[in-house]
């Protein structure tokens, strides 16, 4: 399918180029779209093309010898799915790409953008930007993983699907399912289900896929006390800012 220039816009990696360059790059890539459960390409497979999510959300993952699954991601609308190997000039995917619902993407012939990247100074710095970003989200995660409790990691998480997707705190629906968010979270499944009653004690509240953070204050004193990020976390900042703005409309 042939991209239109407010699709390629409403991107964030694309939100800056000009009307010239938007409809040099519209030129060459088009819209795609992957079904929920189908593999948008497996580990292994030759990288040929660069995508960039439009709508939807993929799970990128690895497979272990005994055959588990290991989710590294879940991506979603404007996020790049292999910034990494672009960059990196791979010549295979080093893991999966299936998607978690219907999704639409932009495909770019991966030949052409490593050709290209250099005409497109704006794209070139947000890609680094977003390598940097996951480099630095991943440091997190090992030291959450080192010095964080079960259930102080899935609180922190919740909390972060609500800035994420904006989900209202006071309720939300989770948007994956719960097998799917315990592989993200390297947590076995039947330790993330015993992990979700206890959370009730910390002003999290979850019944069935239904969450509702009660206690925001609490919720973070609980997630972000072993945390080495907590006084620079993006996450906090932004409830918080929601918190304020609800209780000065209740005012």
């Amino acid at each position: 399918m042939p991209v239109a220039l407010d699709t390629l816009r409403a991107l964030p990696l694309f939100s800056d180029l000009s009307p010239e360059e938007s409809g040099r790059l519209a030129r060459n890539s088009r819209i795609i779209s992957c079904k929920r459960g189908n593999f948008l390409f497996r580990q292994g497979d030759r990288v040929t093309f660069f995508y960039v999510i439009c709508r939807g959300a993929m799970q990128i993952y690895r497979e272990t010898p005994s055959g588990s699954e290991v989710t590294d991601d879940i991506l979603i609308s404007g996020d790049c799915l292999n910034a990494g190997e672009v960059a990196a000039f791979q010549t295979v995917h080093p893991a999966n790409a299936r998607a978690v619902e219907d999704c639409s993407l932009l495909e770019i012939p991966v030949s052409w953008m490593r050709e290209h990247l250099t005409d497109f100074d704006a794209v070139a710095k947000k890609l680094l930007a977003s390598l940097a970003d996951r480099l630095n989200t991943a440091q997190v995660e090992a030291g959450q993983a080192a010095t964080m409790s079960a259930p102080q990691i899935v609180a922190c998480y919740l909390k972060k699907l609500c800035v994420l997707y904006n989900f209202d705190p006071n309720g939300f629906e989770l948007p994956y399912t719960k097998s799917l968010i315990a592989s993200r979270l390297r947590i076995e499944k039947e330790t993330f289900s015993r992990t979700l009653p206890t959370l009730r004690d910390h002003g999290i509240i979850v019944s069935g896929a239904h969450v509702s953070i009660r206690d925001l204050r609490k919720a973070d004193t609980f997630a972000c006390s072993e945390c080495s990020e907590a006084g620079e976390c993006v996450t906090q900042r932004m409830l918080s800012e929601k918190l304020e703005k609800r209780t000065g409309a209740g005012a």
